[in-house]
C-alpha cells in the first residue's frame, strides 16, 4: 500500500517516489507530509511510519506525490534516517499541514442534545481529520466526541455533551450504514476521541433497531459516571 488514495489519474511508481524522497532534503519534502487512515495494516509491513489505534484502525504518515490528487506514498523508517527527523516531529508536521486541507461540513439535527456532523474531504481524504478533531469542533470537548468513518473521504462525528447525547448513537450508526453503501468503510468501529486520544469499539446493528457497542471500560465509565445529566 504505497499509494493509499489515488482516485484520479495514475499513481507514481512507488520505487521512483521513494528513490527521489531519500535524496531530497527534508525542507523540500516537509510541505507535502500528510496523514491517512487505513483499516487492517497487516499488509503494509512493520517498517512503515504509523500509529496503530487498534488492529483495525491505523494512521499512516505519507508524502503527497501530486498536489492535485489524493495520491500519496507511505513513509517508512528510511525517511527518518535520511532526513534526520524523528517520527514524532514528522507526525506533528503532517498534522499542521492537514489543517490547510479544505473540507465541507454538514450538520444533521437529532433528537439528542447534540447534532451529528458530516465532514467530506475536498482537497484531502476527510477521514484523516479525526486526528485533529479538536481543531474542527468549535466548542469545548471535555467528554470528547464519537466518530464513524464510512469511507476514506467521509467522517461522521458528534460531541458528547451530557447523558442525553447517548440517544444519538443509533442515528449516528444508521447514517454510517447509509453512507458506506458506496464502498468499504475505513473501519466499522465506533471511534471515541478524547483529549487527543483515539480508541475504537466494535459496533453492530441491534435487533431492536439500535446499535450494539462493545464498550471499553473507559467509555462505560464516561457514560455511567462522568457525563452530566
Amino acid at each position: 500500500m504505497n499509494v493509499p488514495y489515488h482516485p484520479h489519474g495514475h499513481p507514481v511508481p512507488p520505487a521512483e517516489v521513494h528513490s527521489r524522497l531519500l535524496t531530497e532534503p527534508y525542507s523540500a519534502a516537509q510541505p507535502r507530509l500528510r496523514i491517512v487512515l487505513t483499516g487492517d495494516p497487516a499488509g503494509l509491513g512493520s517498517d512503515k511510519l504509523a500509529y496503530s489505534i487498534n488492529p483495525r484502525l491505523t494512521a499512516l504518515l505519507c508524502y503527497r506525490t501530486d498536489p492535485q490528487t489524493y495520491e500519496a506514498a507511505v513513509l517508512d523508517v528510511r525517511h527518518t534516517q535520511a532526513w534526520g527527523v524523528g517520527k514524532r516531529d514528522l507526525w506533528f508536521t503532517a498534522l499542521r499541514n492537514l489543517a490547510y486541507e479544505s473540507h465541507d461540513l454538514q450538520t444533521l439535527q437529532t433528537g439528542a442534545d447534540t447534532p451529528v456532523h458530516v465532514l467530506h474531504g475536498v482537497s484531502w481524504p476527510g477521514s484523516a481529520h479525526v486526528m485533529r478533531l479538536v481543531d474542527i469542533v468549535p466548542e469545548p470537548l471535555p467528554y470528547g466526541a464519537v466518530v464513524m468513518l464510512p469511507s476514506p473521504n467521509t467522517m461522521l462525528f458528534a460531541v458528547l455533551r451530557s447523558k442525553r447525547s447517548v440517544a444519538l448513537l443509533p442515528f449516528l450508526y444508521q447514517t454510517f450504514q447509509s453512507l458506506r453503501q458506496d464502498g468499504e468503510p475505513v473501519t466499522d468501529q465506533l471511534v471515541w476521541w478524547r483529549n487527543g486520544r483515539v480508541s475504537g469499539m466494535d459496533a453492530q446493528p441491534d435487533p431492536g433497531g439500535g446499535v450494539g457497542i462493545r464498550q471499553t471500560a473507559e467509555f462505560s465509565r464516561l457514560l455511567d459516571h462522568e457525563l452530566p445529566d
